[in-house]
């Protein structure tokens, strides 16, 4: 039980990406041969305990990068897998939708982003005269000697 609350308390101070390796080792141990023998239950539900207290804590964080939320929607895809019949697969399909646009998105800003900035440009300008142009109206301007 103190275990249980240690873990807790390191998961609140965690990043998503930690959080997620965390989420994947649990995972991982659940597919194993070993963990799904029937001599192996008690340990086996006590990872989906800890396996379900993992995804709602992904709920606390927040996300630094497209690649953490992109995690998190995985996340939300996962559980959904498991709790859901065919009828709502659709969820799943708004959610690869999802990821899809954060990742176009991600990609046009990082385009954007490599392209260095223009300059403004200056609309107004002042005329200068060029130096024939001033010698034209100095001689047009000077009173003559007749």
């Amino acid at each position: 039980m103190a275990e249980n609350q240690k873990l807790a308390e390191l998961s609140s101070t965690q990043s998503v990406s930690a959080l997620g390796l965390r989420w994947a080792a649990l995972r991982g141990m659940l597919n194993s041969p070993l963990i799904t023998s029937e001599d192996q239950r008690a340990l086996r539900d006590e990872l989906l305990v800890e396996l379900t207290t993992v995804e709602q804590d992904f709920s606390t964080l927040q996300s630094r990068n497209p690649m953490e939320i992109s995690a998190k929607v995985d996340i939300a895809k996962s559980a959904l897998r498991d709790k859901i019949d065919a009828s709502e697969m659709w969820m799943i399909d708004l959610l690869d939708s999802i990821q899809a646009d954060l990742q176009n998105f991600n990609a046009v800003a990082k385009t954007n982003s490599a392209q260095p900035p223009r300059p403004p440009v200056n609309l107004s300008r002042t005329h200068t005269q060029r130096p024939e142009e001033s010698e034209a109206t100095d001689s047009n301007t000077t009173p003559s000697a007749a």
